[in-house]
């Protein structure tokens, strides 16, 4: 089939309560890139955005969030990576939809994974929502917020204005959400069916709202695909403080407000200096939200608040989430099917080995059986407990 590329002035444009943005046509989808959803200050809250006039170029990427590194690739003939440019003013989204219509399509908002720490709304190829889009008739979001030092480093003891600057990271996808709300009827989508999903640290990312109160009546449904590891999350009463001020003793600065001026790439190289000694303290380090008046905690810890009743879940796990990259102890490659039980009946024992390979080979029938001592190990046993608890 012959693919139609159609990218002119005026031919895709839509008004949303900001103002007019421009896209293009692809193939029979009408795709808008790095719409701005909100403004926000270095450790402070999102805010709402001024007006502008004329057409906004919707027809690139917006920036991503910078990282706290950019180590060398590795693992790309398997996963392969996308980067982009990066900066702070990353508060941006990406839409695709059949058409601007008033049809009410559901509406997939998509979280990148990467933790709380790294990744981007275009990292991978398959992030892009063009397929999804046209196969299922629905308009799927794609977002980049503030991640690590940016996005999760609790300030709180210094002021007000930093009251949740250790989960800023989430107050941006909240302000996206609402944008979804605002916005999202202009591009041929249903704002009452509204699901969130995502894929490792973005399905943490789904469970993380459900237990933010701010997020409560922004969307229906959600997916979290491999997105429960136990224990990596902060507790309630850790604070920010200690790890903050040896950040600024490593900058020379004394207070937040230089700290909020200093350049990026010294903030970063400061943090990652000093986040190692809290890391084996079990201290609070950053990277993640912490619990607070506006985050209540982690499932795991305190339970799912009633409120989450109301968004129907859908929880699971990819196959092997660290498989592409984690160093294993065996060449998968160019192992038998015996040898490979062998392997099993030696990690998990002779009993559990008799019981779980019948059942693997049924599940997985062209995998080597040594697969299932990488059949995400990681996240499957804490995703049982977070189902039970979800479903109390």
């Amino acid at each position: 089939m012959e693919k139609e590329f159609v990218f002119k002035k005026g031919s895709v444009v839509v008004e949303t309560n900001k103002g007019k943005v421009r896209g293009y046509a692809y193939n029979g989808v009408s795709v808008f890139k790095g719409i701005p959803y909100a403004k926000a200050k270095r450790f402070h809250a999102p805010e709402p955005l001024e007006a502008w006039e004329g057409e906004l170029d919707a027809t690139s990427f917006g920036y991503v969030c910078p990282l706290l590194e950019m180590p060398k690739p590795t693992g790309e003939v398997f996963v392969p990576h996308r980067y982009w440019v990066m900066d702070e003013d990353c508060l941006n989204l990406n839409i695709w939809t059949p058409s601007c219509d008033e049809k009410k399509r559901p509406v997939l908002v998509w979280f990148h994974g990467g933790g709380f720490e790294a990744g981007s709304s275009i990292e991978h190829i398959a992030y892009e929502g063009e397929n999804m889009s046209r196969r299922g008739d629905a308009v799927v979001v794609s977002i980049n917020h503030r991640l690590n030092v940016l996005g999760y480093f609790d300030l709180s003891a210094f002021g007000p204005e930093y009251a949740n600057s250790g989960n800023a990271g989430m107050d941006d996808i909240i302000a996206s959400l609402k944008w979804v709300q605002e916005n999202i009827e202009k591009f041929g989508g249903d704002p009452k069916n509204v699901t969130v999903f995502g894929q490792s640290g973005g399905g943490a990312k789904v469970t993380t709202l459900l237990q933010m109160p701010a997020a409560d009546g922004l969307f229906t449904k959600g997916i979290n695909m491999s997105g429960v590891i136990n224990d990596l999350m902060p507790k309630r009463g850790q604070s920010g403080k200690e790890i903050a001020e040896a950040v600024m003793e490593e900058l020379g600065v004394s207070s937040v407000k230089e700290l909020e001026k200093v350049p990026y790439a010294q903030l970063a190289a400061a943090y990652l200096k000093v986040r190692p000694t809290f890391q084996a303290q079990g201290k609070y380090s950053g990277g993640a939200p912490i619990p607070n008046e506006f985050y209540v905690g982690d499932p795991s810890d305190v339970g799912f608040r009633k409120e989450s009743s109301n968004v129907a879940l859908m929880v699971g796990s990819v196959f092997g989430e660290f498989f592409t990259f984690a160093p294993m102890p065996f060449d998968r490659n160019n192992m038998t099917k015996e040898e490979g039980e062998k392997v099993v009946e030696k990690v998990m024992g002779e009993k559990a080995a008799s019981e779980l390979l019948p059942l693997f080979e049924k599940a997985y029938p062209t995998h080597n059986p040594v697969d299932l001592t990488v059949l995400d190990s990681i996240v499957r046993v804490p995703l049982l407990d977070y189902v039970k608890e979800a479903a109390k």
